[in-house]
């Protein structure tokens, strides 16, 4: 009993001493103008933070953000300090300094470490991002002609128009419908098939089969090529081969000038690194941008087609105002090969220049953005400054975090509506006026996503003509179950790079054609 009663005598003390040095800890910072530092939830000095991030992943910002209610906080970590960012009235004070607190920075070290390009490829990458340097970037220059290609004046039309084909085609194939359809599987295929060919033209190396599966094996797993510096080809094996098979079949795309015939967004960006590096790191390179281009895409475009059909207002409203937008004539030609010699078939045409007309369908993605949110934006401090109102201070080699899910349910910033319960998703909530930098959807101030105007009209197409033509009727529970409805997947958090992760059990469902779409031929139009 002795024993017992001095065990846990020097626990107490040790509790209070712990407690007692956090909270010195707290006053000193904030007494310093930097931004206070929060205990781990498990008190472990420097391993507390990464034992939760482990269970947690990004959640666990969100969770210590909504436990202490403050702006921005500090964690202290091996290898230096981490601010989280959880309020949205900071967002404006860090777009205003991009190159002090640098996206672009830590975006050219994971291209880099990603590609596996070469050491002269990388210094090229990653020259001229700090502060107080005034000679071009590679990156940012090769970012501006991304952001040109991807513009209205850089023929951003002309590239969504090919997508909008090719899902036209993928749903003629479907007129019979489909049976127990894995609905991830399905939408992950669809999108990487319409992205890819409107990009990279008719010689698109995502049309092999292997290539697209490498691609998802590499960007499935880019987490372990991140956090693997030691025996890669054990840890991360299936990554590295999956990004090889797409290496290979890029650089046989840029030997056979495949470029020249794909979308202007390709033809920029060999323009923009030709000159600083060499044929196979531009061929990684290029295997790294797929991410860009499908990596998010793809999970926005599942969680949107979930939440129009799991709810049967929204899918009406959905196809009321996609039915205001689309023509409907009898036509003399062009019609399939099944429908020919019947002159009295009506063609249906969806009109991709009026889709803005349909907002219910922009409302539903960012909705489905920013409800769905997992990701975090990060940034490395790049020289002291000072941030906000507050002044707070943030220190060079230190790395922002902003948490995006935290400011995505701000209450303060969305209202009473703002949490993250999937089943209070507010279909129109972006029908009307939101709250500026609380939205993280596609990044914010100058490093906002330059094919987000591509990805919103893509997926807002595949939903048009999707909810059209067919319904999508769930065959069973994600636990294997009869299921009379709709069930909540939950989502799937092991990838910590994606801004939106996939669902971490499956929904099957049946694809069926509707009465009143059958007989009839579909087309888009700009």
């Amino acid at each position: 009993m002795a024993d017992n009663s001095t065990l846990r005598l020097f626990l107490t003390v040790g509790l209070l001493l712990t407690a007692f040095i956090i909270r010195r800890a707290f006053k000193l910072r904030t007494s310093l103008g930097e931004p206070p530092i929060v205990p781990a939830s498990l008190p472990i000095p420097y391993l507390g933070h990464a034992v939760g991030l482990f269970w947690q992943r990004t959640g666990y910002y969100t969770n210590l953000s909504n436990k202490w209610k403050l702006p921005i906080f500090s964690l202290r970590m091996f290898g230096g300090e981490v601010h989280v960012v959880s309020s949205p009235e900071l967002m404006h004070a860090l777009h205003k300094l991009p190159k002090s607190i640098s996206f672009w920075f830590l975006e050219a070290q994971f291209s880099a470490q990603l590609s596996g390009i070469s050491q002269k490829s990388s210094s090229n990458l990653l020259a001229n991002l700090s502060p107080e340097s005034n000679e071009a970037s590679l990156l940012i220059e090769g970012l501006k002609a991304t952001q040109h290609a991807m513009s209205a004046q850089g023929g951003v039309e002309d590239t969504v128009f090919a997508a909008a084909q090719v899902i036209k085609r993928r749903l003629d194939a479907l007129c019979d419908g489909g049976r127990n359809v894995n609905l991830w599987a399905w939408t992950q295929h669809e999108i990487t098939l319409a992205t890819t060919e409107s990009v990279y033209g008719p010689s698109n190396p995502y049309r092999d089969a292997k290539v697209e599966e490498g691609f998802w094996n590499f960007a499935d797993d880019t987490i372990s090529l991140l956090l693997t510096q030691y025996l890669p080809k054990i840890i991360a094996a299936r990554a590295l081969a999956g990004r090889e098979a797409v290496v290979t079949a890029m650089n046989d795309y840029f030997a056979s000038k495949g470029h020249l015939y794909g979308s202007s967004l390709v033809k920029a960006r060999y323009l923009a690194l030709k000159e600083h590096v060499d044929d196979v790191d531009l061929a990684r390179l290029e295997c790294v941008n797929g991410i860009a281009i499908l990596s998010n895409t793809v999970p926005t475009a599942f969680w949107t087609i979930y939440h129009i059909f799991g709810d049967p207002a929204v899918l009406h409203e959905v196809r009321r105002q996609v039915g205001a937008i689309t023509t409907q004539m009898t036509p003399t030609a062009g019609l399939p090969k099944s429908l020919q010699g019947n002159e009295s078939v009506p063609v249906c045409k969806i009109d991709l220049g009026r889709l803005k007309e349909a907002p219910i369908l922009f409302s539903v993605i960012q909705e489905t953005l920013r409800l769905r949110a997992t990701g975090s934006g990060p940034r490395m401090v790049m020289e002291d400054v000072r941030v906000g109102s507050q002044q707070y201070l943030l220190k060079k080699h230190s790395v922002v975090i902003i948490a995006n899910k935290a400011l995505h349910s701000d209450r303060v910033a969305w209202g009473e509506t703002a949490n993250a319960d999937p089943s209070k998703f507010i279909a129109d909530r972006f029908c009307g006026r939101t709250p500026p930098h609380a939205f993280r959807g596609f990044g914010g101030g100058i490093n906002l996503c330059p094919g987000r105007g591509f990805a919103m009209a893509e997926i807002a197409a595949l939903v048009a003509m999707l909810t059209m033509r067919f319904d999508l009727v769930p065959t069973k529970s994600a636990l294997g179950g009869d299921s009379g409805g709709w069930i909540e997947p939950d989502q799937n958090l092991s990838n910590m790079s994606l801004q939106i992760a996939p669902p971490k059990r499956k929904v099957v469902v049946d694809i069926v054609p509707r009465l009143d779409s059958e007989n009839v031929s579909w087309e888009f139009i700009l």
